[in-house]
């Protein structure tokens, strides 16, 4: 991430949301590790040893920034358009067909770490422990939403279900498509 991306979003965090900084650390030290643990997929061990801190510190303010973002996620998400996409109307392989496509989605899993009787439903179709995550995104690679915390075993299927069912979920306008890949 560029510098001043990264200087960006550590302001919007203390403008928009109620985490600031502590006695101890800085809100720009938690967005690092938690960088660092979701970009990376690195443990909290490698963030102990990179900034010094408990396993206790890392994962609170781990989970202290992910809240932070679930709180401004909507305000931060690409908003539908009511054209259609420039790279969709000048193509005429894809115009006739997809003028009404908004976007596109896709389900991916990401490696967890989970503890006690639930890890079984986590394994997916390959043996790996996971989490089922959907994300919509337009035309210019923008997050229109995004779903994740589903055990790797459940299926894409029922994972779109949910999203189009919770009172916040995705919500698709009558008579858009969004193409699934």
């Amino acid at each position: 991430m560029y510098p001043n991306v990264f200087l960006k979003l550590s302001n919007i965090i203390r403008e928009k949301t109620p985490l600031q900084d502590t006695r101890y650390i800085c809100v720009e030290e938690m967005l690092a590790a938690f960088l660092l643990i979701v970009g990376q997929n690195s443990r909290y061990c490698l963030v102990r040893k990179t900034f010094g801190r408990s396993h206790f510190t890392a994962s609170k303010c781990f989970n202290n920034i992910l809240k932070a973002l679930n709180t401004i996620a909507v305000d931060m998400m690409a908003k539908h358009g009511s054209t259609v996409p420039e790279k969709i109307r000048e193509s005429t392989r894809f115009y006739p067909y997809f003028k009404d496509c908004i976007g596109a989605i896709d389900g991916t899993h990401i490696p967890a770490m989970v503890i006690g009787r639930d890890k079984s439903s986590y394994h997916n179709c390959h043996g790996i422990i996971s989490q089922n995550v959907l994300a919509a995104c337009n035309f210019d690679l923008e997050f229109m939403y995004v779903l994740s915390g589903w055990e790797g075993s459940a299926h894409d299927s029922k994972v779109l279900s949910d999203a189009l069912l919770r009172r916040n979920g995705l919500k698709v306008p009558q008579g858009i498509i969004f193409n699934f890949i």
